[in-house]
């Protein structure tokens, strides 16, 4: 599967844009493969010009419950509007906003409790890695996340370096794919019934070096962020990861 992490980005009328352009570019309304995880003000907006194809339309991150909790968007109202999948535990998410691996595993289970698919996301410092403490700290991030957890059939990781993020620095394929097979392995032993997850990477993906990933065994699509806010080069991306997957 193919993520669109759009951020604070995006407006209106740039959607409608964007949606023209993308599907000028894949033709059709066999969208499966494809997820957009838009602005908590644009969801509606995105749900609806997409009703005619079957593309996932999710949230960047949800609140585990509603009520006094003034801004938040909890996991029972997203549901309601129909949001197929929640990023939850984006390192920005950690980063600005204190959030913890506890906090994190409540929203995990409020997702699953709602039928909102969840998409941990996981990625180590630049710090961790010169220090090679890479496997250590995914593994406390994936063990404070999902353990005791019951997942199901679809669960999902995202792999996100944070020293990738937006830097255009990225890890060769080959060790990304070694991670992804540490990180399946480590989530099947952590949840509650043992679920082997699909795991995506996420880190300065473009359309330059999509096909070098989705070749490897292991990378099960992208979470994509810059390179999403412009439908010809999601769509490039799109296109290539198709084309390596359906061989």
């Amino acid at each position: 599967m193919i993520i669109a992490n759009w951020k604070a980005n995006g407006s209106l009328a740039a959607n409608i844009s964007w949606h023209k352009k993308l599907t000028q570019i894949l033709p059709g309304n066999n969208f499966s493969d494809i997820g957009i995880a838009s602005s908590n003000i644009h969801f509606i907006q995105i749900k609806k010009i997409f009703e005619k194809s079957n593309l996932k339309v999710g949230l960047q991150d949800i609140d585990f419950n509603g009520g006094a909790r003034t801004g938040s968007v909890s996991a029972s109202m997203a549901s309601d509007a129909g949001c197929n999948f929640s990023l939850l535990g984006h390192s920005e998410r950690r980063y600005l906003f204190n959030e913890d691996n506890t906090l994190i595993r409540t929203k995990i289970q409020a997702a699953i409790s709602n039928r909102i698919k969840p998409i941990l996301c996981i990625g180590e410092s630049e710090e961790c890695l010169e220090e090679k403490e890479t496997r250590d700290f995914l593994k406390s991030q994936l063990i404070g996340a999902l353990s005791g957890v019951e997942l199901n059939k679809h669960a999902v990781i995202a792999y996100e370096p944070i020293w990738a993020i937006g830097s255009g620095n990225t890890p060769a394929p080959k060790d990304i794919n070694l991670i992804h097979e540490f990180i399946k392995d480590v989530v099947q032993s952590t949840s509650a019934n043992n679920i082997e997850p699909k795991v995506l990477y996420g880190g300065s993906v473009s359309h330059k070096n999509a096909e070098a990933f989705f070749d490897e065994k292991s990378i099960d699509g992208a979470l994509v962020g810059g390179a999403s806010l412009k439908a010809s080069s999601f769509a490039d991306i799109i296109k290539i990861y198709r084309k390596v997957k359906r061989k």
